[in-house]
């Protein structure tokens, strides 16, 4: 940890930064190991991570909140994802062939409270709910975004703009059934 408050200048920030490290490490580190299934990888992916929450730790208001989580979590996983996705382009065997996949989120149907708003984003694919989550829910904006996914910005809104179609269409449907 001290190389990260080592990149950190202010007090306040390190200490925000050490909330965030108490309180996430564990859940990284799961997180990425259930999508690499390597425990060496599944470190550098937390490593990255901590790196880019540095990078924005001055957006982030309250360390410990489910809109931190939810942050936390799109950037282990999309990290992670990357990561699987490059050394899959890179011929090499690995040593184990089951690389587990992540929790998906609930079925619409098993949501108990919320509106076909909810339903219908819980029912979009996880990359167009996540970059809607951190536009509109967060507050980021495409360029944050991008750079916290590794994404270009012109591919960031261009995902948007599907995930707003998808999560129209969504709506439609739900509306039609009614």
């Amino acid at each position: 940890m001290l190389i990260y408050l080592s990149l950190i200048e202010e007090d306040a920030e390190r200490e925000k930064f050490e909330m965030l490290y108490d309180a996430y490490r564990n859940l990284m580190f799961f997180l990425a190991n259930e999508i690499l299934g390597d425990t060496q990888d599944s470190e550098d992916v937390v490593h990255q991570s901590f790196l880019k929450i540095i990078g924005i730790l001055d957006k982030i208001s309250q360390p410990r909140c489910p809109q931190t989580r939810a942050l936390v979590v799109t950037i282990v996983r999309r990290t992670a994802i990357d990561l699987y996705r490059s050394r899959k382009r890179k011929p090499f065997i690995p040593l184990c062939e089951d690389i587990p996949h992540t929790h998906p989120m609930p079925e619409p149907d098993a949501l108990t409270e919320g509106s076909a708003i909810a339903h219908a984003i819980a029912s979009l694919p996880d990359r167009y709910r996540e970059l809607l989550l951190l536009k509109y829910d967060t507050g980021y904006s495409e360029k944050e975004i991008a750079q916290l996914l590794g994404m270009t910005e012109a591919n960031v809104k261009k995902t948007i703009q599907r995930a707003k179609a998808k999560l129209q269409t969504l709506l439609d449907e739900m509306e039609a059934d009614v």
